[in-house]
């Protein structure tokens, strides 16, 4: 997991979570890009797609929304499907389906 120390207080910029149905092992990733504006998020959003496998699920959440829409725009140029796209003032929500 990457940490990133700002003023004594960690930020934890994404974690896992492993899902079982029926025998069959899914994994679903949060990226938590608040605080950050472009180009890190979209450059963490291709970083953590290129580290895990097909068929995973990666959610990112921030609050600089233009940063929501160049990660939307980069994912569908680069042939992974976005499943649930949102923004809500600054803030944005894209799931993301690695193919």
């Amino acid at each position: 997991m990457d940490l990133l120390i700002c003023a004594s207080k960690p930020i934890t910029f994404y974690s896992v979570k492993i899902n079982v149905v029926d025998g069959i092992i899914s994994k679903s990733y949060d990226l938590n890009c608040n605080r950050l504006v472009c180009p890190l998020p979209v450059a963490r959003t291709k970083k953590k797609l290129n580290e895990i496998e097909s068929g995973d699920i990666l959610e990112v959440t921030g609050d600089f929304s233009e940063s929501g829409e160049n990660i939307k725009r980069y994912v569908e140029k680069h042939g992974d499907k976005v499943l649930e796209f949102k923004i809500e003032g600054e803030d944005y929500y894209i799931k993301i389906k690695k193919l």
